[in-house]
């Protein structure tokens, strides 16, 4: 059993860092609020983004077939609201104004500022969030990782502490991801300027409205074409 645990604790982890660590857009949107706002805000939105992962993984292990149904019926409704969120911060982005962030250099070595108002703090935590619970079809990523490593094969009820186990290993990974992402980009952070910053955010506009009109373009495919 103390094999199984293991097998459990590192499998977890490394799903954890698989789910976060393509660049969609929640990684596109913690690279830019680290560049324009600081580590934290970053940061924040990161953790926002694991706690979706962490909720479709429980949702994956212990209620597959309802959410596969499910996701099978409304999938186009579901790209289209997805890819409404992503249009509408797309535009709020290229109108964003860099300098007023730039401005603000209270923060630690570390880029983490202790002044960070808590308003603040839920707002990233939740935009991080909500992008991401916004793409349910990560749960089909999940059955692939979960089926490929035999993640959580020995949990039962009678091994009930090997789910908690194992999900504290997947979203310490997703967490640790965010972790690193932060840390990485905002050591290079300073040295930006406002022009090269709004340069940085038009582009990321640019690939989240690119993003954006895909998941339009297919959601209208599948409710009208197909």
């Amino acid at each position: 059993m103390f094999e199984t645990a293991i097998f459990t604790i590192v499998w977890g982890f490394v799903i954890g860092v698989l789910v976060s660590a393509p660049m969609g857009p929640t990684g596109i949107l913690v690279i830019q609020r680290t560049l324009n706002k600081g580590r934290l805000p970053g940061l924040f939105t990161g953790l926002g983004a694991s706690l979706s992962d962490f909720f479709y993984a429980v949702i994956t292990v212990f209620f597959l077939g309802l959410v596969v149904d499910w996701i099978e019926q409304y999938e186009s409704t579901l790209q289209f609201v997805g890819s409404l969120a992503i249009a509408i911060y797309a535009g709020y982005l290229w109108k964003s104004n860099p300098a007023s962030s730039l401005q603000n250099k209270d923060t630690s070595a570390d880029g983490l500022s202790p002044r960070l108002k808590a308003s603040g703090i839920l707002k990233n935590f939740l935009s991080g969030l909500g992008i991401t619970v916004s793409n349910p079809f990560i749960i089909f990523f999940f059955i692939a990782l979960f089926a490929r490593t035999n993640f959580l094969f020995a949990a039962s009820a009678k091994n009930w502490w090997l789910y908690i186990v194992g999900f504290a290993s997947l979203i310490s990974g997703a967490v640790g991801w965010w972790f690193l992402i932060t840390w990485a980009v905002n050591k290079v952070r300073n040295n930006f300027g406002v022009r090269t910053l709004r340069h940085i955010n038009h582009t990321i506009a640019l690939i989240m409205f690119g993003i954006a009109l895909f998941g339009f373009g297919n959601g209208f495919y599948y409710l009208f074409i197909d």
